[in-house]
């Protein structure tokens, strides 16, 4: 499977996030404080007019006017979005405002120091030390900003008091060094418990919105579940109802001795169903060991152009033509692969019946473009996304079983999201479809998966007759699957011998005279199916041996392959049941 994408790159980290809604809040208007601390300092010029100079107290009151008017009548506007490229800007300009402001508030250290009044003097100090209080946590909540108006506010009058103040101004100058270093540290522990209380919200904000989005993940989850068992529900009851309604003709046939041909009539309608049945719980279950990821996936290097000549061979004799360059060696699960194109091919035929199916392959710079195309109905824009979902089917509106229960599809895009590929599908009414996926190409040093054999057309094994008397042991705890085996069997000539558990059949069995074995792999006791083989190949080397499940994975199957076994899916078809014997007798 192909790795995700890194999405933690794109991500915007805490720090970032925090550092946002810091200068969110600092760049918050302010106009009720900036019109208090505008009165407040018209009435420190008052004083300092009356006490010291008119002239220095209007020339400081207008600096301050100019500031304050410049902050409240044309506040910073943050850029939106946010980002890391244009929050540090931001950040430097919200500097810049409080150091102009808080500059103008710092020059009263210089405009209003009276240079031979002791008194005045310390008064002035007193006045700039509580502005540097009040200030230090209402005009800012950015640490560098907070310290940077702090160290304004301050450094002027600590200059003016150690080089031009009286011995009493100098102490306190000394004392304002002090305090700078306190309100320094002060403001930086305020701003971390600030940024750490922001952290805390946002993090809250963000478990509550992922809660909610998996609330909302979880319910529409249960609700395509809920479509998902309704329809497959209405699916599976119609071949039941089918074959319930066709065993009663069947019944009231034979009742009443109808002709061969009749009723053999009734037995091909109840083979279908029955075949209809099969077909929709063998994709039933092929979806649920899909989403259980059941079966682990193998990349490898698989030869494209013998891949798809073996399914168009399994396909349909001389409608699925392969183009395919023959150095086309794909890096994907050569299992996974051959689902998707058997799934896609399959699609193709059903749904065009009279035209042929191209199975292409070519180079691209990313890897190997494989397409299935067909000449069928083709499928209309606003139905190209539908198609991928559990039971659609476009152009099956009557939902005739014989062309499936849409399900093919929905396979296809869970392998596919499996393998990390990107089906698309290019079509348009009345001009059929194309279904493509890119695969990675293999490494050139990778080793290639060798070609499956050449599919052989199937001996009509019907034909060939059982040598009578063949002795079959069936190993079944399902008296209703044993019976139905054993009734066949019978049928064929053949001597079944039933039993319900490995521990019975090997007490109680004429092992030496048994000629075929048919062992289900869920027994009841200690030995399983499969312990059960192993200790009849002991038994008897040469024994012709069958697993039977309706659970064969590609696991068992290649360890029936590699002890010489067979393995039937059920339910078993009764061709593979016979063509088992045949081989078994000769």
């Amino acid at each position: 499977m192909m790795p995700p994408p890194d999405s933690a790159q794109h991500a915007p980290s805490g720090r970032f996030l925090v550092q946002c809604e810091v200068l969110r809040l600092s760049a918050q208007p302010s106009g009720g404080v900036l019109a208090m601390q505008f009165l407040l300092d018209c009435g420190v010029a008052a004083l300092f007019a009356w006490q010291y100079s008119v002239l220095h107290a209007l020339a400081w009151i207008a600096l301050i006017a100019a500031t304050t008017a410049y902050r409240g009548f044309f506040p910073q506007r943050l850029p939106v979005p946010l980002t890391p490229d244009t929050l540090r800007p931001a950040l430097r300009l919200h500097m810049l405002r409080i150091a102009i402001h808080e500059g103008a508030h710092g020059a009263a250290g210089v405009l209003l120091f009276h240079p031979s009044n002791g008194t005045v003097q310390l008064l002035l100090g007193m006045v700039i030390m509580g502005m540097t209080l009040s200030s230090a946590f209402s005009v800012s909540y950015y640490t560098p900003a907070m310290q940077l108006a702090i160290t304004l506010l301050l450094a002027p009058v600590i200059a003016m008091g150690v080089i031009h103040g009286a011995p009493p101004m100098v102490a306190l100058s000394l004392l304002g060094i002090g305090l700078l270093a306190m309100v320094w540290r002060l403001v930086a522990e305020r701003s971390g418990q600030l940024q750490e209380n922001i952290g805390l919200r946002q993090n809250e904000s963000m478990l509550r919105e992922q809660a909610l989005a998996g609330l909302r993940e979880s319910q529409q989850a249960q609700a395509e579940r809920l479509r998902f068992f309704s329809a497959a529900n209405h699916d599976l009851r119609q071949p039941v109802m089918a074959m319930g309604l066709q065993a009663e003709v069947l019944r009231q046939q034979l009742s009443a001795g109808e002709d061969t041909v009749t009723v053999q009539h009734t037995v091909a309608a109840l083979s279908r169903a029955q075949q209809a049945l099969e077909g929709l719980t063998h994709q039933l279950l092929e979806i649920g060991r899909i989403e259980a990821a059941a079966d682990p996936l193998v990349p490898a290097a698989v030869a494209l152009a013998p891949l798809l000549h073996e399914i168009a061979r399994q396909g349909a004799s001389g409608r699925v033509r392969v183009r395919c360059p023959a150095d086309a060696v794909a890096w994907t699960d050569a299992v996974a692969l051959r689902r998707i194109l058997g799934n896609l091919v399959d699609n193709a035929l059903k749904f065009a019946p009279r035209g042929r199916v191209l199975l292409a392959c070519r180079s691209r710079s990313d890897g190997w473009r494989v397409e299935v195309r067909d000449a069928g109905i083709g499928i209309a824009p606003e139905a190209q996304e539908r198609v991928f979902g559990d039971f659609e089917q476009i152009g099956n509106v009557e939902r005739n079983l014989q062309r499936g229960h849409g399900l093919g599809l929905a396979i296809v895009r869970r392998l596919a999201l499996r393998l990390g590929v990107e089906v698309t599908l290019r079509s348009a009414p009345g001009r059929g479809s194309v279904f493509g996926f890119v695969l990675p190409a293999a490494p050139p040093d990778a080793r290639v998966l060798p070609a499956s054999a050449a599919v052989v057309p199937a001996t009509p094994h019907d034909a060939v007759a059982l040598r009578p008397g063949l002795a079959v042991l069936v190993v079944e705890d399902n008296a209703v699957v044993a019976d139905s085996i054993a009734a066949l069997l019978s049928l064929w000539g053949a001597r079944p011998r039933v039993y319900g558990s490995a521990a019975e059949a090997l007490a109680l069995a004429d092992l030496p005279a048994i000629d075929v074995a048919l062992c289900d792999i869920r027994l009841p006791g200690e030995l399983d199916g499969i312990a059960l083989a192993a200790r009849l190949q002991q038994h008897k080397p040469g024994l012709a041996i069958a697993l039977v499940s309706a659970d064969i994975d590609d696991a068992t199957q290649q360890l029936a392959r590699e002890r010489g076994w067979q393995a039937l899916r059920k339910p078993v078809q009764p061709a593979a049941l016979r063509r088992l014997l045949v081989q078994a007798q000769n």
